[in-house]
């Protein structure tokens, strides 16, 4: 029995053996008369088959001959003739057959509907394989469910590829790839077995692989659409410099079937490879025509408004386009990823934690993730999923270079060493993540590797003298290493390329200064540290009592000095943990400080009475003030050192405006919750 595009003709219908006979005739004779170029001839064969010998089966074979031609409409007409001839299990292979093309030729959704109703009429490889390919793109773990299904049913061609579909849909590339090639190894000649085979290859970063499978797939069906689409796309992954040859295989897909949406979503990316934006568009816009429900193309459009620096814009579509499909993990991708542009880092958690369910297999979602975890102070559960993405994704060396700074994070410092360093070594590695994160690793030791933590950190510099952290970490290496002048050096440096540092270079300066025993100049760059929250308890009593002291005290001089020593090796130890937390302090994100705030006093105690004094008086936020007061309400006398802000805020009557809109008397209510919270608190802290 002849077959073409990997679907069984032989279905089960009531039809004599004369007329499957007549029906394999006909195919080898028409095949015959297509191969020496007399297409009108293995037309009119077909033809007379279905006028003399009407069944599902004929009408099936006209109907993938048709297909075979490029000939859709015709090929859809002959498959509703089908279905129109058989009934029960004939009935529904037909479906499947109109299931499939109509898959092809624009809506997701229609395909569906005809699979459902092939399925209902009889559950086979064949029918629970269209229903599947239709799912992949409209829900893709039900679509793993129906082709696992279908592989039970009967493991043919159909099935596999089915499967594979649906895997990839997951991003699931590997698993894919294996499932095609299943499909291929059952029939040599499966056309979908040879296209999924290439996409999942491309999806798994191996164009060289792919580029061969798209060839194959191409030999099997010159005349097929969807070959030459992918087989573009394989051009690009392998070769970006081949980009001529790709947009020509692409666009010859296009010609070929102009109305398959997956077809003009590949044509749109390659021309959007070559910045190619607005011809990019208009193929995703094309592809949305052909099918409404077509998501890639959605999150295509909404993605080419990141570059224009519309993240406002990006972010408001990208909204909808999650809540309309809840089920496509790359628009929940895509939600969380402008989410954390837009430092709303808390919010960014739920889509993406929905998009590692949809998609296990995407380093992306994975990596996103992490970021997520990571920037909400949840440093132990980003662990996980960074490793995965770099598990997915062992060449993505930024992947690599943030796994190695959470690591470190997490106190796993000599595995954090190991991966950074073996990303620093990659040939022509010149990221200045890679060394700043290292050095980072390095200077958190126990005891710190000062000398390999200042040479990574110069080398970031030397890359990006525009870095700021790791001028301000080279402060605090040579800090550690009892080098004062470069330290300071170094902190002026960082202060000069960010103005932000400034709270943590003068508090550093003030700690060089002091033991280089010029204690006007650490004063004064602790004075200058305090205003802006980043005062220093321990080192301001150390130098109080010098100068009550007086210059010719050198006994008690020594004393506050030894005294400081063992204050600043503890500040150092402390400083390690507070890096991550004081970043967050400063966040853009009101939520993000929220939480920093109820960290900080966690992790510093006492130590972070000024910075909370500070926050208590500045952030802009009145919700962050309020937690600011729990806070320091809850250090307890601890915390006396924002007794003079604490009282102030108490004390400060709040006068209601009866002309006040809504939010400005929502925000009268907020400022008396923020007057309540400060008196618990001073009464607890200021006793």
């Amino acid at each position: 029995m002849l077959r073409m595009h990997a679907v069984v003709l032989a279905v089960s219908i009531a039809a004599t053996a004369v007329a499957d006979q007549k029906v394999d005739e006909a195919l080898a004779k028409a095949m015959e008369q297509l191969q020496k170029g007399k297409q009108e001839d293995a037309l009119k064969t077909m033809n007379k088959l279905v006028g003399g010998t009407p069944t599902t089966e004929a009408f099936l074979a006209l109907g993938l001959f048709q297909e075979r031609l490029g000939s859709l409409d015709e090929a859809a007409a002959a498959y509703q003739k089908a279905g129109n001839a058989g009934q029960g299990a004939a009935k529904a292979e037909a479906l499947a057959a109109l299931s499939t093309l109509t898959l092809r030729t624009g809506s997701a959704k229609s395909a569906l509907g005809q699979a459902e109703q092939a399925v209902q009429i009889a559950a086979t490889p064949n029918t629970l394989a269209a229903a599947a390919r239709a799912l992949a793109r409209l829900d893709p773990p039900k679509a793993l469910e129906t082709a696992d299904k279908a592989v039970a049913a009967g493991a043919n061609a159909e099935a596999q590829a089915a499967r594979g579909a649906a895997l990839l849909a997951l991003g699931r590339s590997e698993d894919a790839a294996a499932a095609f090639r299943k499909a291929v190894e059952t029939d040599s000649r499966s056309q979908r077995g040879h296209i999924g085979l290439a996409s999942a290859l491309i999806a798994g970063g191996k164009g060289a692989e792919a580029v061969a499978a798209g060839r194959k797939a191409v030999e099997v069906d010159p005349n097929s659409a969807e070959a030459h689409a992918t087989l573009g796309t394989a051009l690009l992954a392998a070769d970006p410099k081949a980009w001529n040859d790709a947009i020509a295989e692409a666009q010859d897909g296009a010609f070929k079937n102009p109305k398959n949406p997956e077809i003009h979503m590949a044509v749109g990316k390659i021309f959007e490879a070559d910045g190619r934006y607005d011809q990019a568009a208009g193929s995703y816009r094309k592809a949305l025509e052909l099918d409404p429900d077509f998501s890639p193309a959605r999150l295509a459009l909404v993605k080419q408004l990141i570059p224009k620096g519309d993240l406002d814009g990006a972010l408001a579509e990208a909204r909808k386009l999650a809540a309309a499909t809840p089920n496509s993990g790359e628009a929940q991708v895509l939600l969380g990823e402008l989410l954390l542009r837009k430092n709303d880092n808390e919010n960014a958690v739920a889509p993406l934690e929905r998009a590692i369910k949809l998609l296990p297999g995407s380093s992306e979602a994975h990596y996103y993730m992490g970021r997520a975890y990571h920037f909400t102070g949840r440093a132990k559960e980003a662990l996980a999923p960074y490793e995965k993405a770099v598990q997915l994704d062992p060449k993505n060396l930024d992947f690599r270079t943030t796994y190695g700074l959470i690591l470190g994070q997490n106190g796993q410092f000599d595995k954090a060493a190991e991966e950074l360093k073996r990303v620093v070594a990659s040939p022509g590695y010149k990221n200045t993540a890679g060394f700043t994160n290292l050095g980072f690793v390095y200077r958190s030791m126990e005891p710190p590797r000062n000398d390999e933590s200042i040479a990574a950190y110069k080398k970031a510099l030397e890359l990006d003298p525009k870095n700021g952290q790791a001028a301000l970490g080279l402060a605090w290496s040579y800090q550690n290493s009892k080098r004062y002048d470069e330290s300071i050096a170094a902190c002026k440096q960082a202060m000069q390329i960010d103005a932000s540092f400034a709270p943590a270079c003068n508090q550093t300066m003030a700690w060089a200064y002091f033991f280089k025993k010029d204690f006007k100049a650490s004063r004064d760059a602790l004075n200058a540290a305090e205003k802006s929250g980043a005062g220093n308890e321990r080192l301001e009593a150390v130098l109080d009592r010098i100068e009550k002291a007086g210059p010719l005290a050198a006994a008690a001089t020594e004393e506050a000095i030894a005294e400081a020593e063992k204050a600043r090796e503890e500040q150092r130890r402390l400083q390690n943990k507070l890096e991550q937390i004081d970043r967050d302090v400063r966040s853009g994100t009101a939520g993000t400080r929220a939480r920093a705030v109820r960290e900080l006093a966690q992790v510093a105690g006492g130590e972070a009475a000024p910075t909370l004094a500070w926050m208590l008086y500045n952030d802009k936020s009145t919700d962050v003030r309020i937690e600011v007061a729990h806070a320091l309400g809850a250090l307890g006398a601890a915390a006396r050192r924002a007794c003079p802000q604490l009282q102030a805020i108490a004390n400060d009557p709040v006068i209601p405006n009866p002309m006040a809109s809504k939010a400005e008397a929502e925000e009268e209510l907020r400022r008396g919750d923020l007057q309540k919270a400060c008196r618990e608190a001073a009464a607890k802290a200021c006793r």
